[in-house]
């Protein structure tokens, strides 16, 4: 997390990335081109790979289905709990 300053600080950009993608979509950690961890965000089923941004590391679903039940339209409860819970990773530290 040293490209992003803190756990905290990668966190913060990584749910704005998630609770600013207009209706459906993904936020994404990603290696970008350069080597350095970013996040992202991509529309409806398109992905960092696709867009040419770099490597997908870890991928949060945002469209509305994965979250309503639970969260009703509560995002970034939704994006939070993911962060804190769901999130692998020990997955994403295995593909750099």
């Amino acid at each position: 997390m040293e490209d992003f300053g803190s756990v905290d600080a990668f966190k913060a950009a990584f749910k704005t990335a998630a609770t600013t993608q207009f209706g459906s979509g993904w936020a994404w950690l990603i290696l970008g081109s350069d080597g350095k961890l970013k996040t992202t965000k991509t529309p409806n089923g398109s992905s960092p790979l696709a867009t040419g941004e770099g490597k997908a590391l870890l991928g949060c679903d945002v469209w509305e289905h994965s979250y309503y039940l639970d969260f009703r339209n509560r995002r970034p409860d939704y994006v939070t709990n993911w962060l804190d819970k769901l999130a692998n990773y020990e997955y994403a530290a295995a593909q750099l």
